[in-house]
């Protein structure tokens, strides 16, 4: 006679973390104990109407003549690949004690549908049986499809981020007309018109920063910066001196520019680039420089790779130098093109024969200062404090030699612990 198991499935584990039920559980028994468990637990969840679902298929199989069984297997809260892995291995528990020639899947939701696959493959799936709540058909498997999408930082990018974007632009079209009456006229009354879109713009930049989940982005960002600036002064202080530099050298390049003739505003801008080139480069230096430093204070290492980065930025900066000199003799209000060409050329050279000598040291990328160990620490503790014993000795008592021949021997001891001993 052919042997049927009809399962219940409870990939999200509501019987065990609300009803404290062990699975896997065997038979319309235990599987009663358990649904009542739950049901006390939680009247309201499906997932007692889908175990309940189970025992009646069970016990009509029974009622015609057939051999059944039925059982119950839980999964993981934490839906995904934990709780998947759960399924597999009370589904094999339950395999291996009722040995069952075909299987009926019951669940209560889209959830358990994604266990299919995995149950299918190792046993004979005769039918799949969804359990809906007569009174909220669909709400719970549409609830977790959309609870399962917006938990998916991918999904929130494809989805949510692009639906923000569009109230975003919806929302500007009536706000840049008010703006700029605002702006023209002066009247405050503008400003309160643009209250309704104001809301729809700030309603579409929060699904955006949702959508890119800025959030937790930022709480990453704060750990990263208590867990590695603001513990670590050294770090923290080039940091600032970098930031310093390059904001001083960009108000500095700004006015000199503003103070400048120039033919067209392309030009001005091009040379304010020009003029920020070897601030930022050297603000870059020093930051790196920094790095190193911070790094051979905490773990005594001096690694090539950041020190070759540190003097690309020097190639990185002649190259871009030259290019910029190159386009403005070609915009007829450069110096010199062969002062470009030289520029690029000495940048290239430099960067080659730098990552030439990174190849040649590659096998020593990291230099680390040596340090005694432990036991040979002790040990040399032990052998100076013997050491002073015996000149006490040699003092009080004359026993000297004897202390000596015995210093000896307790320089070959196997363990370095051991402590020599010298007789009196």
């Amino acid at each position: 006679m052919r042997r049927t198991l009809v399962l219940a499935v409870d990939r999200d584990d509501d019987f065990g973390k609300k009803g404290g039920v062990s699975t896997p559980v065997i038979g319309v028994k235990g599987c009663k104990e358990a649904a009542a468990a739950l049901g006390m637990a939680d009247p309201e969840d499906s997932d007692t109407n889908a175990l309940y679902a189970a025992i009646k298929t069970c016990m009509d199989i029974r009622a015609d003549g057939g051999d059944a069984e039925v059982a119950l297997i839980c999964g993981n809260d934490k839906v995904g690949h934990k709780s998947d892995l759960d399924l597999v291995q009370e589904f094999e528990t339950v395999l291996s004690k009722v040995k069952p020639d075909g299987v009926i899947l019951v669940g209560d939701g889209a959830e358990d549908e994604f266990i299919y696959p995995i149950i299918s493959s190792r046993a004979d799936v005769d039918s799949v049986v969804k359990v809906y709540v007569k009174q909220v058909p669909g709400i719970e498997g549409s609830f977790y499809i959309m609870n399962r999408m917006l938990s998916d930082p991918d999904k929130r990018k494809r989805f949510v981020a692009p639906l923000g974007f569009l109230i975003l632009v919806l929302s500007l079209f009536f706000i840049m007309p008010n703006l700029l009456l605002y702006l023209r006229d002066g009247d405050s009354n503008v400003l309160i018109n643009m209250s309704s879109s104001l809301c729809i713009f700030f309603a579409g930049l929060a699904l955006i920063l949702y959508g890119y989940s800025v959030g937790s982005k930022a709480s990453r960002l704060k750990g990263y910066l208590y867990d590695n600036v603001l513990t670590n002064s050294t770090k923290l202080i080039f940091l600032t001196i970098s930031l310093a530099l390059v904001l001083i050298s960009a108000v500095w390049a700004y006015l000199e520019v503003t103070e400048l003739y120039f033919a067209h505003e392309f030009s001005r801008i091009l040379y304010f680039i020009e003029s920020m080139v070897w601030p930022a480069a050297i603000a870059l230096m020093v930051y790196v420089t920094g790095l190193m430093i911070s790094e051979y204070q905490t773990d005594k290492i001096f690694r090539t790779s950041t020190m070759v980065t540190s003097i690309n930025m020097v190639a990185y900066a002649m190259v871009f130098t030259g290019i910029l000199d190159v386009v403005q003799v070609y915009l007829g209000y450069g110096s010199s093109m062969t002062l470009g060409l030289s520029e690029i050329f000495a940048g290239v050279a430099l960067s080659i024969t730098v990552n030439y000598f990174k190849g040649k040291m590659e096998g020593r990328k990291v230099f680390r200062r040596r340090r005694k160990p432990e036991d040979e620490e002790e040990a040399s503790d032990a052998v100076l404090r013997v050491g002073a014993r015996l000149r006490e000795d040699t003092v009080g008592h004359g026993l000297f030699p004897r202390g000596r021949r015995v210093l000896r021997q307790g320089a070959h001891l196997g363990h370095p612990r051991q402590r020599p001993r010298v007789r009196r």
